[in-house]
């Protein structure tokens, strides 16, 4: 706004001015456009006279829309069509200018932040407006559509709805699918429901409109509940079309309202009197009144605040140009509001129904959903919300309590209560699920405990706790009794998705998919006291013993019976003569040592060449082979899955729980390994049982539970012992779902498995169950059984080498042993021969 005024003079209302641009569409008034400008000139010559005290008004008239802003303005008026008065909304826009429009109906209000937009309306055909006045305020925002119509409304009035609900504001349409049903007179209530029964949600969208007689509606309602097409996730709004002021009978849908329904009420309360007052003219008056009192309030208050400072304060100080834009706006929508009478006969109120959570609300007794006037609409300022259409899409249950029954079972949840029994701490996955579905859809939650005698009431969140607890496949029947009867919204546990429970309650969707596993013993390294053996089968060692003792005799064969050593005159004693000495030779050169002697025929070198070649790919083939037995441990066969756990049925045995899922699903299946599993189990025993313990760490007993629970078991005995003494299968089997329970007729089934899929997708829940499940230690490392580092030779890997030395050692004491013996015989039977005496 710009005031031209000296704060100094002694003539301030002289000297006070404010420029209005006035635009009156002469194409759009057509033969009533000189009614209309004289009619803005008397009122405007009124009000400078009467109303504007401390200032006065310049005025440019245009008689077109195409005009020239001028930097001097501080506010349009303008009386045009929808699509003019927008193009000038956002040619002046950017000028902060107080804009005043005057409109056709069906069109979008200018924003209310800016500027004051009023339709001209003809009385009783407000929806149109009505539906694009919610729409542009967002108060709904659907994509999808079904319209529901009777004969009470005509062709060219549900094209204008139509073209409401798609129109977001002028010149930008938002893409809606629209399903239109129109429902024909005299329809019997059975084909009323054959013709809603061919609705579906899915394809069609989940947002409804309809726009029926009083008793029509009602049936529509009823139909909508018993084919579930009302819902926590379904919208529904009603528009009454035959009501009126004197109408008071809209409470009767208040018995038709059921928990969890999202259901609006749209009713005409117009007031038919002579004395209402409307129609271009009262509009036109009201806004410049409206404006020319603000304006002077404004020029007062600037004026009385600059004559108390000095020009130099007053011009750091003054206020901006969009400060008093904003001050003129609220004060004229306050006078409107409260002395504006042009069209406010016309009225229509919107209800809601308040249907969440409300039969589990305690703090009022026999609690039913109720309606709830949460705004109405007038032509002049459109709608005037005190709270949303649809409360509980916008709020959810509106932070009601809602009563929960649970109990103790780690790591699902874990209680700690003090001594009067009342829960101090809620941890666990279900606990952090359950906070954020109550954050999520605005709730607070109060807990029942089943069977508390069933834990310690002292044990800490944080703490340790028995893993072998688990009444998941247990759940108190006081439990889900409670669930059943509604005395509780949910159960706040977790619980296996079973055949039995799915018919008598409803399941969430997983919270978890636990798979079975089982626990056994770390396979431990064999001896290596025969390692240096290692690198050959027996058979190959067979085969080359069989070489040694067989390639002796061949060579002295050949050796003995080779004509060289006749016709060269080479000696045939000693040496390789001896059948002894050949086999001693093909010894050491399969030690790669020689020996001292070579024949001299070639046949017998051909032959020894030829096994210096066997023993060259022999003794690299062991080498090689035995550094990698030093290398890498030789570790015994492992039982990583059920076949092997078969195979080795008769020095292993197995078991697992009792009553729990997998016995009923091993005990129903047809699987023929999963049979022998079943029929082969010995009693389970707890795992607590240190017999049983220390026969899982002796290889002799395998068990068979959710993987998470034997993970708890190999975390406690590593506390324990220090050891790695337990490893899991390799092979998962038989899925175990886990999920929370609910009433069997609830209808925030869908609701809750929203939230829940959408935790799922953000991997909150995962997180969640990471953080009590056993945090990775050493013993995780080694998943594969065998773990491959870099290996430093001990005694343990030589050990068999200094065995053979000692055999070697007894051997050669044997031999000499018969060596001094047969010396000793062969001494005496020399003494008794006489020896001729040569002299």
């Amino acid at each position: 706004m710009h005031f031209a005024y000296n704060p100094s003079s002694s003539d301030n209302v002289s000297l006070l001015f404010i420029f209005l641009a006035i635009v009156i569409d002469r194409e759009f008034l057509n033969e009533e456009y000189e009614d209309v400008k004289n009619e803005v000139d008397e009122y405007l010559t009124y009000a400078k006279r009467e109303i504007l005290k401390h200032g006065g008004v310049n005025v440019h008239p245009y008689s077109w829309t195409s005009i020239n802003v001028r930097k001097d303005l501080t506010a349009i008026f303008t009386i045009t069509n929808c699509y003019n008065t927008w193009r000038l909304y956002k040619l002046t826009n950017r000028e902060d200018l107080v804009h005043m429009a005057i409109s056709d109906s069906d069109c979008p209000r200018l924003p209310s932040d800016t500027a004051i937009t009023i339709p001209l309306i003809t009385r009783g055909q407000e929806l149109p407006q009505i539906l694009l006045d919610l729409r542009g305020a967002n108060i709904y925002n659907w994509k999808t559509l079904v319209v529901i119509y009777d004969s009470t409304i005509h062709d060219d009035m549900i094209t204008r709805v139509i073209k409401s609900v798609t129109q977001r504001k002028f010149g930008d349409s938002k893409a809606t699918g629209i399903s239109l049903m129109q429902l024909q007179p005299n329809m019997s209530r059975t084909e009323l429901k054959d013709v809603l029964s061919t609705i579906n949600p899915k394809v069609l969208g989940n947002n409804f409109l309809v726009i029926a007689s009083y008793y029509l509606a009602g049936s529509i309602m009823e139909y909508a509940k018993s084919l579930k097409l009302a819902s926590t996730t379904n919208q529904w709004m009603y528009i009454i079309s035959d009501t009126d002021n004197n109408f008071k009978e809209l409470d009767v849908f208040e018995n038709q309202l059921k928990e969890g329904d999202n259901i609006a009420f749209l009713n005409n309360a117009t007031l038919n009197s002579k004395q209402c007052q409307g129609g271009r003219k009262c509009h036109i008056e009201e806004l410049l009144k409206a404006f020319t009192r603000a304006l002077d309030q404004a020029i007062q208050d600037e004026f009385d605040t600059a004559s108390q400072v000095s020009e130099e304060e007053w011009e750091a100080i003054r206020p901006i140009k969009t400060e008093r834009r904003d001050y003129l706006l609220k004060s004229m929508k306050n006078y409107l509001f409260k002395n504006g009478v042009c069209d406010n006969c016309t009225r229509w109120e919107m209800k809601t129904g308040e249907t969440w959570g409300v039969e589990y609300d305690t703090l009022e007794q026999k609690a039913e959903p109720k309606m709830v006037q949460v705004g109405s609409w007038r032509p002049s300022d459109g709608p005037d919300m005190t709270d949303e259409l649809f409360l509980h899409i916008a709020h959810g249950f509106r932070g009601k309590t809602l009563p929960m029954i649970t109990f103790h079972n780690p790591p699902w949840q874990i209680l700690k209560l003090n001594g009067t029994g009342e829960v101090v701490e809620f941890g666990g996955l279900i606990p952090d699920i359950i906070k954020e579905l109550s954050k999520n859809l605005n709730f607070t939650f109060r807990l029942e405990i089943a069977n508390k005698t069933t834990f310690n009431s002292g044990a800490s969140i944080n703490g340790s706790y028995d893993v072998d607890t688990d009444l998941t496949n247990d759940v108190p029947k006081v439990l889900l009794e409670m669930i059943k009867n509604k005395t509780v919204a949910m159960g706040a546990c977790a619980v296996t998705v079973t055949e039995e429970l799915d018919k008598a309650l409803n399941f969430t969707m997983p919270i978890t998919i636990l798979s079975y596993t089982f626990l056994v013993a770390r396979p431990k390294e064999l001896s290596r006291a025969l390692l240096f053996i290692s690198p050959f089968t027996m058979d190959t060692w067979i085969c080359l013993a069989a070489a040694i003792v067989s390639m002796g005799p061949l060579l002295y064969f050949i050796h003995r019976h080779s004509p060289v050593y006749e016709y060269k005159g080479y000696p045939m004693k000693g040496g390789l003569a001896s059948i002894q000495n050949c086999i001693w030779y093909m010894y050491g050169a399969l030690l790669q040592q020689g020996g001292m002697h070579l024949p001299y025929a070639d046949s017998a070198r051909i032959l020894v060449g030829g096994w210096w070649l066997v023993v060259l790919v022999m003794s690299t083939t062991y080498c090689g082979n035995l550094v990698a037995f030093l290398t890498f441990p030789k570790i015994d066969i492992p039982i990583t899955t059920l076949d092997d756990l078969i195979a080795h049925k008769d020095t292993v045995s197995w078991s697992f729980r009792e009553g729990s899922f997998l016995e009923k699903e091993l005990m129903i299946s047809t699987e023929g390994r999963f049979k022998t599993i079943f029929d082969g189990r010995i009693k389970h025993v707890s795992t607590d049982n240190e017999g049983l313990i220390r026969s899982m760490e002796e290889g002799k007993h395998v068990y068979i539970d959710w993987k998470q629970k034997l993970q708890f078991i190999m975390k406690r005995q590593f506390l324990k012992t220090g050891r790695c003494d337990f490893v899991l299968a390799t092979e998962d089997f038989f899925d175990e779902k886990l999920a929370l329970l609910v009433a069997p007729d609830s209808p925030y089934l869908p609701k809750i498995n929203e939230e829940i899929k959408k935790l799922h997708q953000m991997g909150l829940i995962q997180k969640w169950l990471q953080d009590y499940l056993p945090k990775r230690d050493r013993c995780w490392k080694n998943r594969h059984l065998i773990e491959v580092n870099n290996h430093t030779v001990n005694l343990d890997d030589m050990q068999g080498s200094f065995f053979v030395l000692f055999l070697g050692f007894v051997f050669a004491l044997f031999l000499l042993l018969i060596e001094k013996l047969w010396h000793r015989q062969f001494s005496k039977q020399k003494k008794k021969i006489i020896q001729p005496f040569m002299a």
